[in-house]
């Protein structure tokens, strides 16, 4: 079993986001200062584009004081603390802004994708709703992209329902999602195929765990 402290550098590993910017330097142009909470929603997506995290959690911050039911900057507080995670709090944060988001009725792909994330992180024995979130995702939108972060995509969500299935033992399942990104032709019940990397492992387990791993450094966000 993966430890709380694995599960989270299993994360951060796989979004790898914070030296991946989908956008500008800038963010985009809004009043000075904001009037609204959809203007202090806009221009903390823009901070947040540019990885200036404290910023833009202060700007989604700043947008829940003017309407505490809007969604899109629960949604992006929930994002913004992932970004910034270094312990359990900013995870404990980031489930409950995304919780707020779908109540609050932002119920788009990139809530749920960024709560799978966050499940995955939490270090929960029960990994079953961050599988069904992802899974839920590239079912309604195959080829899924984070609009604030592009490097985030379909393959990222595949890689957190593969090391969700992995981590409870399931590694035939965690096998099948890592294969839809690419054919490991590891098969179970041929020791012979336990090779990744030009390595040979001793278990169907090792190698599985193994593929995963070089599919995160290969593929993810």
């Amino acid at each position: 079993m993966i430890s709380r402290l694995s599960l989270m550098m299993i994360l951060l590993g796989l979004l790898a986001l914070a030296g991946c910017s989908s956008g500008g330097d800038d963010p985009p142009v809004t009043p000075d200062p904001p009037d609204t909470a959809a203007e202090f929603t806009a221009r903390a997506w823009g901070y947040f584009e540019s990885e200036n995290y404290d910023d833009a959690l202060a700007d989604f911050e700043s947008a829940l004081v003017l309407d505490g039911n809007y969604g899109e900057a629960r949604a992006g507080s929930g994002w913004t603390n992932l970004m910034l995670v270094s312990s359990g709090s900013e995870i404990s944060a980031s489930l409950v802004s995304f919780d707020q988001a779908l109540i609050a009725g932002e119920n788009e792909s990139y809530v749920l994708a960024g709560l799978a994330a966050t499940q995955l992180a939490s270090g929960n024995a029960d990994l079953a709703p961050a599988i069904n979130n992802a899974g839920s995702v590239l079912s309604s939108d195959p080829a899924f992209v984070f609009e604030h972060q592009i490097s985030f995509d379909s393959k990222d969500l595949l890689l957190i329902r593969a090391f969700a299935y992995a981590v409870q033992g399931e590694f035939e399942d965690a096998l099948a999602q890592a294969d839809v990104i690419q054919d490991s032709g590891i098969l179970q019940n041929d020791a012979q195929t336990w090779v990744v990397g030009g390595t040979a492992y001793n278990s169907y387990a090792a190698a599985v765990l193994a593929n995963l791993h070089q599919l995160s450094e290969q593929y993810s966000g």
